[in-house]
Order: structure tokens, then sequence, then C-alpha cells
């Protein structure tokens, strides 16, 4: 079974946008938890509105937003959770269906998404990577709304609630550096406005302490070392491996400095 955790403040339009886009799917079953921050704009008497049809939701003051997944991750009896989060939207009516007619076995599941202006209008398509490695979280994200995670990956870790955007971020990091399985489900899968605070900018001061914390010490700096290299020119990186080792040149010399050539 899967869950879709939705998690609100203050946003009643979206909210209703997101209810709509869970009510048309073609499969219903699924289990919808809606967690609500407290709100004062209409969107608790919308929740009790539809309360028949959501099969847990709350309205009570939290700390922020991971604090409110974390709640949704605690309640949840699906096999894999969904994080689709007001304004979020699925991009057609056949999307649960098809998630759940799949044999889905992996331990992260992610696919595409289609952002979209305040008009509803499609501005952007996001194409997630065919595969990741630690080094693709240096400067992109996988979509978050986008991603069907089991279970089981909460089993050994929540979302770092001291974080104010990044928690996101580290959670992919934490599972695919201890070795959780990823894949890509080639589909569009939601539709959003990117406007929420976790749109991730990996240049904030949250994501030192992200690789500190998930990362040993000696991994760490392979990581950076690694990062350095990632987006150079091939000929200048093969110049510093070159040069960064006596006791390599010769054979680097003799093996590598053909494709230096070439690729300068």
């Amino acid at each position: 079974m899967l869950s879709i955790i939705t998690i609100n403040y203050n946003n009643i339009n979206g909210l209703q946008n997101t209810l709509q886009s869970v009510f048309c799917q073609s499969r219903h079953d699924f289990e919808w938890i809606v967690i609500d921050g407290g709100s004062t704009d209409g969107s608790k008497e919308l929740l009790e509105k539809y309360t028949n049809r959501i099969n847990y939701w709350v309205s009570e003051p939290d700390h922020g937003i991971y604090e409110a997944m974390n709640k949704g991750i605690k309640v949840a009896k699906g096999d894999y959770l969904q994080f689709l989060n007001s304004g979020d939207c699925l991009a057609d009516k056949d999307i649960i269906k098809q998630f759940c007619e799949r044999d889905n076995t992996e331990d992260v599941i992610y696919g595409n998404a289609i952002i979209v202006d305040s008009n509803n209008k499609e501005i952007k398509h996001f194409h997630a990577p065919d595969f990741v490695r630690l080094s693709y979280f240096y400067s992109h994200a996988l979509n978050h709304q986008a991603t069907f995670f089991s279970k089981h990956c909460f089993e050994h870790c929540l979302y770092n609630e001291n974080n104010r955007i990044a928690s996101d971020l580290e959670l992919y990091m934490y599972l695919l550096y201890h070795g959780f399985s990823f894949a890509k489900w080639d589909q569009y899968i939601v539709r959003y406005e990117n406007t929420g605070i976790s749109s991730v900018d990996t240049s904030n001061s949250e994501f030192s302490g992200i690789t500190d914390r998930i990362l040993p010490k000696g991994i760490k700096a392979d990581y950076k070392e690694m990062i350095q290299f990632r987006d150079v020119d091939l000929a200048i990186m093969i110049k510093r491996i070159i040069n960064s080792n006596r006791l390599i040149r010769y054979i680097a010399r003799i093996v590598l400095y053909p494709i230096y050539w070439i690729a300068k």
C-alpha cells in the first residue's frame, strides 16, 4: 500500500488544489495523511469538510515542515511513502494506479516533475538523472515530491528537524551512502510551483553540516576532492591528477598524457 503525506500551514488554496488532485485519482486504495500546522486561514475547516475521505489528519502547531513530515511518517501504514505537500498536484489521474502496478522493490524510486507558474502554466520540466552518486547532490537535488520512499528507509533515519531547508537532501545522501537502493521511474509524477522553502540551494551553510554528519573524515576529504574535479575541464582534471603524486607521475604520463593532449 502507498501512503501519501501532505503537510500544510495557512495555504488553503494550495491545499484545495492538492485535495482535488488526490480525489481525482483513478485508483483509491492508498492511505492519505494530512498534517496541518494549526492553520488559521480556513484549512482546518476544509479538512473537516473532507474528513471522511482522508485516512488521518491533524491540525496542531508544530516547529516546521520537517517535524510535520516526521509526524506523518510515524502514523503511516504504507509500504511506500510519498510527500505531496499543499499546492503539489499529481501529474495525471493514473499516477497512483501506475505506481501500484509497478514491480516496486527498490528503497527509493524517483521520477520527473513539471514546474508550473501561479496560473498552472508549464514553465520547466525536471528530468531526473538515470542514476545518482553522492557527487550529484553537491549542486543538484532529486525532486522530493516525485520520490517514493519505502517505509524501511525511515526505520533508520527521519528528517533532521534542525535543518531549515535541506533535510530532504540530507535524507537522500544518508540513504545513498548507507547502501539503500535507488531507481529512476521515467515518468512525470507531479506538477508544482517552485516556491517552496525546500527548493534546494546547496550553497547554504547547512550542506557542510550534512557532509560532516554523514561522511567519516577520510571519506569527507575524498568527497571534497571529487567535487573539486567534478565540473572542471577534462584536460585540466587529467593534468591535476598527473601532478598530484610523484609516485604515480611516471605511470600517469605514459597512460594519461595521450588522453590529455586529445582532450586539450
